[in-house]
Parts: C-alpha cells; structure tokens; sequence
C-alpha cells in the first residue's frame, strides 16, 4: 500500500473542506412573463429615446443614417454578455461617433432584453440582392 506524503494529504484535506464550503453560483432562471414584458418595454423606451435617431429599433423599420446597422440585427454582431457589460460601463460600442452612453445595470440588462425580443435571423447573400 501506498502512502500519502503528509503535505499532500494536507492539501487535499484542505481543498476537500473548501469544497464543502463554497457557494455554488446562482442558476439563471427565465423571469416571469409579466417582468420580461415589463424589461422588453423599458428596453424599448431606451431605444426609442437614445438609438432611433440612428438605428432602426423596431422589426420592420430602417435606419435613419445608412451605416447604422438596425438593432434588431446587433446580436448577430456582438455577445450578449459583452455588450451589456460595456452599456453599463459606458464603452462606445459599435462605429467612432457613437455617443457615449452610460446605463446602469437595469437599462443595460433592459436593452439587451429588448435586442432578444427583436432580434431576426442574419440575411442570406440571396436576401440583400
């Protein structure tokens, strides 16, 4: 039989107990119908009053300004979770002459919320022609 060196044994004793001790992270759980609607409406009062003079924010709409891509496209062109990080930490996202917003948690997890409820699947080649 072999034996344990007494520091490793040491070492794993210590990982074992930190093991039990540690917090597992919380689970994502989908929001009720009624807080989605509610984050989806604030999304969109977002978009309206600090992205429509650009971009297109609705489903069918098209940018006032021709380089501006519409919004319910820009999930196809960033990471989620990355662009609600940079709203919140007010990094220009997207072209030089963006402006600079700075929202908060809510208004960024807002936006991203409204993106997902407007979002449309990527134009094949055979679409734009």
């Amino acid at each position: 039989m072999l034996k344990a060196h007494p520091s490793m044994s040491a070492a794993l004793f210590a990982l074992a107990a930190a093991a039990c001790t540690t917090q597992l992270a919380p689970r994502f759980e989908p929001l009720p119908p009624a807080e989605r609607a509610a984050m989806v409406e604030e999304g969109r009062e977002i978009a309206v009053s600090h992205c429509a003079s650009c971009h297109a924010v609705g489903l069918h709409d098209e940018s006032p300004r021709a380089d501006a891509p519409p919004l319910r496209s820009v999930l196809e062109r960033y990471d989620s979770s990355a662009l609600t990080g940079n709203m919140m930490m007010g990094v220009r996202v997207g072209h030089p002459d963006m402006p600079l917003f700075h929202m908060g948690p809510n208004g960024a997890d807002a936006l991203v919320e409204y993106l997902y409820s407007i979002r449309t699947p990527a134009e094949t080649e055979s679409d734009i022609q």
